[in-house]
């Protein structure tokens, strides 16, 4: 269902931020809805007519960036899922405002695989069935732009805690 907007095969952060601002991805849907809590509405419209300053790298967008892999392995160990990495950011070809950087696909499924890190404060949002409701929206909002049935959700939590949940 989805076209690919770009590749994001060997883009630099800059140039990505540049095409994220062509469409609302799924944090962006979350913040639309006043349920991200590190992004308000206002903040996205800014983001998107390039009148939001560039947000710095913080040690937790750090981190979430350099154990994206670590979760997805754990994924898959645990699953035994296959994943695979999908170098592009999809549109949706109804709804082209519709955008989506998807962290992986998963092989064989009509699935997609959302990696998240989180600090050890943030572990009774996962409890039981529980998602953070803004990590749904942005399920939700990629199931929409590819067509996917199901979005897996893995976090790795404190460090030390994994889980996963299907969406």
């Amino acid at each position: 269902m989805a076209e690919v907007l770009v590749s994001t095969l060997d883009m630099d952060r800059d140039q990505w931020l540049k095409h994220r601002r062509r469409g609302i991805g799924g944090s962006d849907a979350a913040a639309i809805a006043g349920l991200n809590p590190w992004k308000s509405p206002i903040e996205v419209y800014l983001e998107k007519i390039g009148e939001m300053p560039e947000q710095e790298d913080n040690e937790a967008m750090y981190w979430g960036r350099v154990l994206e892999d670590v979760v997805a392995k754990e994924f898959t160990e645990r699953t035994g899922k296959r994943v695979r990495r999908r170098n592009a950011i999809l549109q949706n070809p109804e709804h082209p405002f519709m955008i989506a950087n998807i962290d992986r696909v998963v092989v064989g499924e009509d699935a997609l695989l959302e990696c998240k890190t989180a600090n050890a404060f943030a572990k009774g949002e996962w409890e039981d069935d529980k998602v953070p409701e803004h990590y749904i929206i942005q399920c939700q909002h990629y199931m929409a732009v590819t067509g996917a049935q199901k979005v897996y959700i893995a976090a790795l939590i404190g460090g030390n805690h994994f889980t996963w949940k299907e969406i």
